[in-house]
């Protein structure tokens, strides 16, 4: 089996890009994983939840890329939220939580992925305001 190699330009820009997540744009956020347990019926009988701190950045409002809302991809209140491939051991599914300070987020959907040179760049996920949260 043959390995390519990566492209120097490759890696310069994946670089580049957790930079801008990590130091430039980032900031301490939790990831908070909800897990629950449901009885023959389906109806639930607990609720576990996990915290884990990642380094992230989650863009809303004025600094929301307009090229999202022009799209149809988010709509006005909604938010991006944006992680390095390696700051997480496992990403957020739908359902889960982002509490980045004392707003929470909840986790709709993976909106991307880009790939240079084989790898993933960073991924990109769309996010809702959990409704009584806020930056007070």
């Amino acid at each position: 089996m043959v390995k390519t190699q990566i492209s120097e330009h490759a890696r310069i820009v994946r670089n580049r890009t957790k930079d801008m997540i990590t130091k430039v744009f980032g900031r301490t956020l939790t990831l908070r994983v909800m897990t629950r347990t449901l009885d023959a019926l389906g109806q639930v009988v607990s609720i576990a939840t996990s915290d884990t701190t990642f380094i992230g950045d989650i863009q809303f409002g004025m600094d929301l890329d307009q090229r999202y809302l022009s799209s149809g991809i988010v709509e006005v209140g909604e938010a991006i939220l944006y992680i390095d491939p390696t700051a997480l051991s496992t990403l957020p599914v739908s359902g889960d939580s982002i509490i980045d300070g004392n707003s929470v987020w909840e986790v709709h959907n993976q909106i991307e992925s880009p790939e240079l040179g084989g790898s993933v760049t960073h991924y990109s996920y769309r996010c809702k305001r959990e409704i009584n949260t806020s930056d007070v």
